[in-house]
């Protein structure tokens, strides 16, 4: 089974100390490419049109940094988009490059022989309109392996959609942790929490101050190797606190819950670290999603 992955730091953003940042630049953008470089979501970079010169964008890193994936956060692509990814060094180029890869914005699900013939993705398989409806729609690339290439270009390919422009809210181009075994059985747990709060009448009768449900997570991981628990996921949560993000995927590999279970998060509890035998020690997450 394919481990989770935690992608932390972000280093597309502006730079922060230490931490790399990145330069955007490319397409036709209405709104700025500078929004998706804010946490706030709802500050979304809106491309001119749906045209390929239009939607694609350059990201230029001041220094180098190891990327592990790379994700669109709160997108309104299509169920059948596609992305092309391009990433090279200083030496290279666009056409002389390092890495290179086209593919869905939405992973296949399945096969037609495994759906039944009256089902409306029963030739494409990709994603129902109606099955993606309420969650905050993520593009995910995971690479093959980490790259450190200063130089990247995401043409995003989207030609008929419907909204006649492509926007995001974010960009994240992060470096990543896989624990080296998987979590601990039962004491992972995935929720749906809501802020909606009811008030009833006299009568009886309930009035509802409706909020967007959000998820949240607790994940543990037992007798990892010492080291790799303080340097990756203790230094983790010292860095991020409460108040930075983290952007989860559970299984990388699981193309028919990647939209339910990968999300952008924040630790809402910094669990301690404990070491149970010589060598080797246990530590927990729990996270809470990003509007």
């Amino acid at each position: 089974m394919a481990r989770c992955l935690f992608l932390y730091p972000n280093l597309s953003d502006v730079r922060k100390g230490a931490t790399p940042g990145a330069d955007l630049k490319g397409g036709n953008w209405v709104l700025p490419l500078a929004n998706v470089q804010n946490r706030r979501l709802s500050k979304i970079a809106r491309s001119a049109s749906t045209a390929p010169a239009d939607t694609q964008f350059e990201v230029t890193f001041d220094a180098y940094g190891e990327v592990r994936a790379i994700v669109l956060v709160n997108h309104n692509f299509s169920p059948v988009a596609r992305w092309r990814i391009t990433g090279w060094d200083d030496d290279g180029s666009y056409f002389d490059n390092a890495y290179q890869i086209e593919t869905d914005v939405y992973p296949t699900l399945g096969y037609p022989e495994d759906t039944p013939f009256e089902q409306a993705n029963w030739f494409d398989q990709k994603p129902l309109l109606q099955d993606l409806e309420g969650f905050t729609q993520n593009a995910i690339h995971v690479l093959p392996e980490p790259y450190y290439l200063r130089h990247w270009r995401i043409e995003l390919i989207d030609d008929d959609n419907e909204a006649g422009f492509l926007q995001f809210g974010r960009l994240w181009m992060a470096t990543g942790w896989q624990p080296s075994h998987n979590m601990s059985y039962g004491q992972s747990a995935l929720a749906f929490n809501s802020l909606t709060t009811v008030e009833a009448a006299l009568s009886g009768a309930e009035f509802f101050d409706v909020r967007a449900p959000f998820r949240t997570f607790a994940i543990g991981f037992e007798f990892l190797p010492q080291q790799e628990a303080l340097d990756r996921g203790l230094e983790m949560m010292r860095r991020a606190g409460k108040h930075g993000e983290v952007f989860y995927i559970h299984d990388p590999d699981d193309a028919a819950n990647l939209t339910r279970t990968s999300f952008l998060a924040r630790f809402e509890e910094l669990l301690p670290w404990e070491q149970v035998v010589f060598q080797r020690a246990n530590i927990g997450f729990r996270l809470k999603e990003l509007l």
